[in-house]
């Protein structure tokens, strides 16, 4: 019987720690984003004070929303059944892109600036009401949505700055085709119809001179 005991007890550690070693594979991947600059882009060195400030911004949200997104796109796991379901759990825990990065910057820029700067996504029908732009911002996705690479305005009361996000096929799932269907994590939602690559919003920063 003892010796039964340990066989079951080996057998149990040995379960464990597979478990831990698979588990610390998938919390410590890291996707890979690629950050160098896209031809047309301005860069880094372009840009002074205010323009300066929101372009980094803008950097900052769409290389924030690329670090989590690539935890869709790249395998996590050698076993196919665990990726999908370390995916659904992030998914349902609402890790995504937009959530994550947009609750970031939302809270930290404006108190980090004085309330002189903010930057978001911006769409012309948001799940997020967070994600609705001014009217400089709106103007600024048009411009995006038509194919420039950036976009920029200068208004009496703060500086623009915005550049494209691209939908990749971890947003398909819920925002893919059919339109028009129930997304299958987030029912009370519609899909929305896109495809890997469209253009389906724009990363806004806004920042107003220091009085």
């Amino acid at each position: 019987m003892g010796k039964i005991v340990r066989i079951v007890l080996a057998a149990g550690l040995g379960v464990s720690i597979v478990l831990v070693v698979l588990l610390a594979g998938i919390v410590l991947s890291h996707p890979e984003v690629d950050t160098k600059p896209s031809p047309g882009v301005p860069t880094y060195e372009d840009k002074r004070g205010d323009q300066e400030l929101a372009y980094l911004l803008v950097k900052l949200e769409l290389r924030t929303r690329a670090v989590i997104g690539g935890h869709y796109t790249r395998p996590q796991s050698a076993i196919p059944r665990v990726d999908f379901i370390y995916k659904r759990w992030i998914a349902k825990n609402t890790i995504l892109p937009a959530a994550v990065a947009d609750r970031i910057f939302s809270e930290v820029v404006p108190g980090a600036t004085g309330g002189r700067a903010w930057v978001k996504m911006v769409v012309k029908d948001p799940r997020n009401p967070h994600n609705r732009g001014d009217s400089t911002a709106l103007e600024l996705l048009g411009t995006i949505q038509g194919g420039s690479a950036t976009a920029e305005r200068s208004t009496a009361e703060a500086y623009y700055y915005a550049e494209p996000i691209k939908a990749t096929s971890a947003c398909l799932p819920c925002h893919g085709d059919p339109r028009g269907a129930p997304d299958p994590l987030f029912p009370q939602y519609e899909k929305d119809g896109w495809r890997a690559g469209d253009v389906i919003g724009a990363v806004v920063a806004r920042v107003a001179p220091e009085m």
